[in-house]
């Protein structure tokens, strides 16, 4: 049987949940089968190609960092927000894969997650001086937090992406919803209670 593998349907259930809780619109998932990953690339739906096993398409608040000057949000703190918001969409794949085998995360980001980790570094860069050395360990935290708290709708997600593969967003969104009680707007969910229920329950291990 060719079906999705469901490690990569966790991983991309756990990006899908950042975008969610963050408010970012998700326009659409993909896990792609075996034979599917071997065949090819992946085109997304603005028409590039992408060598993945899956994607999620949706709105980064910063999406494009490698333009971006280094340490731009010194002088645009407004931007650091932003910046870790997309850190979370970046690490809760890898994150929620980790989750899933029950086994560390650096695993997970020096393997399936290091296009994910890239593009981490490209936002890191971003940030002022003072946030440069704990940036990467902090969104880990974050992400660990928001999966685990989250289990449960991430698991429904994976489950749906390994049978039918590509899912629309609004399905995800859909189903995030139903199975949390929540539906989050842009940005009204505050990092900071996440910090909180971080160091709460989960405290970095």
């Amino acid at each position: 049987m060719n079906k999705c593998p469901l490690p990569t349907a966790y991983h991309e259930a756990g990006h899908a949940l950042a975008f969610w809780w963050n408010g970012q619109y998700i326009k659409r998932v993909t896990v792609r089968s075996r034979t599917a990953a071997r065949s090819g690339p992946m085109i997304d739906l603005l028409g590039n190609p992408h060598d993945v096993e899956g994607l999620v398409e949706a709105d980064y608040l910063v999406p494009h960092p490698a333009l971006d000057a280094p340490g731009i949000a010194e002088y645009l703190p407004s931007m650091v927000d932003s910046i870790e918001r997309d850190l979370l969409d970046c690490f809760a794949g890898p994150v929620a894969e980790a989750v899933y085998w029950h086994r560390k995360v650096d695993t997970f980001i020096q393997g399936s997650g290091r296009g994910d980790r890239y593009r981490g570094h490209e936002l890191i860069r971003l940030l002022p001086a003072r946030k440069l050395l704990d940036a990467e360990s902090l969104a880990i935290a974050r992400s660990r937090c928001l999966v685990r708290c989250y289990w449960p709708a991430v698991t429904a997600v994976a489950q749906l992406l390994q049978e039918h593969g590509t899912v629309d967003g609004n399905a995800v969104t859909a189903l995030l919803c139903d199975i949390t009680g929540e539906s989050p707007t842009l940005l009204r969910n505050d990092l900071a209670n996440l910090d909180r229920r971080c160091d709460r329950r989960w405290s970095a291990n």
